[in-house]
């Protein structure tokens, strides 16, 4: 998934950390290392109604997430259709779909963002932009393009989703247990940045050749992924899901929670992608 992503919160929100078994042995110590494992490919997931809460007025609900990953030599490219249909008790279905195109460099210090909602086939909106680090770990820049031009800052310690992603299961292999990150995926409303926390639930081995998809024959992890906005005051998170991430960057299932309801996201289909020879 568009490795999950986004900061707010403050140091009390640090997890402590606990011991894991590690889910494939040895521990990587070089981001390089780890991305080289990632896994080129697309991917297709049905949603659907895992658990509604009574007072969500919700009588239906389904889509799918249309998901690549492309790799260069220089940068990584992910592209995500989300499509949602609600229909509610009182009103009828409404359809929604954010499409959404990310290039992210490899060195960790740029990148650029599309992003275009549209609500029963009408665009409500459209977020597009460039964010720099003046290195990796430093503080940057987000110069939004639409809708408005805006320059926003970004604090030291901001990463992009895929680097956050590889730092993740660095972290996972260390035998980390709770992981909190400052991210920046262009997908916040005005540009903004995230507090993400990420609690790994636990390690799942390879499934080996019972597993007919080479793709997902790798070891992983259950995660459990909160993202925070920077001013919240409560320390509630704005969204979370689980998922069951290998090693490879492949979504192999995953639950989004968005409080009154919610989805089941099951993998329907998965394609491995050519990995360039650099």
């Amino acid at each position: 998934m568009q490795q999950f992503s986004s900061i707010r919160a403050v140091a009390a929100c640090l997890a402590a950390l606990w011991s894991l078994p590690l889910a494939s042995g040895a521990v990587a110590e070089g981001l390089e290392e780890l991305a080289g494992r990632q896994s080129p490919h697309k991917a297709i997931y049905a949603l659907a109604v895992d658990r509604v809460r009574s007072a969500a007025n919700l009588a239906h609900a389904e889509g799918a997430i249309f998901y690549e990953f492309h790799e260069t030599c220089t940068a990584w490219r992910i592209r995500q259709r989300f499509k949602l249909r609600i229909t509610r008790n009182d009103r009828e279905a409404e359809e929604t779909e954010t499409n959404s195109i990310l290039v992210e460099a490899r060195n960790g210090r740029r990148l650029s963002f599309s992003v275009v909602t549209s609500s029963d086939g009408t665009v409500t909106e459209r977020l597009s932009g460039v964010a720099t680090l003046g290195r990796a770990g430093a503080p940057g820049v987000v110069e939004i393009r639409e809708p408005e031009p805006a320059r926003i800052a970004l604090p030291a310690g901001t990463v992009f989703p895929t680097r956050h992603f590889l730092e993740i299961v660095r972290a996972a292999e260390r035998g980390r247990r709770s992981i909190w990150s400052t991210v920046f995926d262009g997908s916040e409303e005005g540009g903004r940045h995230s507090g993400i926390n990420v609690v790994i639930l636990g390690s799942r081995p390879s499934p080996g050749v019972a597993e007919p998809r080479p793709i997902l024959r790798r070891p992983g992890w259950l995660m459990r992924v909160s993202y925070f906005a920077p001013e919240a005051a409560d320390r509630r998170p704005t969204y979370t899901f689980r998922a069951h991430f290998t090693d490879s960057g492949v979504a192999r299932d995953m639950v989004l929670d968005y409080g009154a309801f919610s989805l089941t996201g099951t993998l329907k289909a998965i394609e491995p992608l050519a990995r360039p020879e650099c």
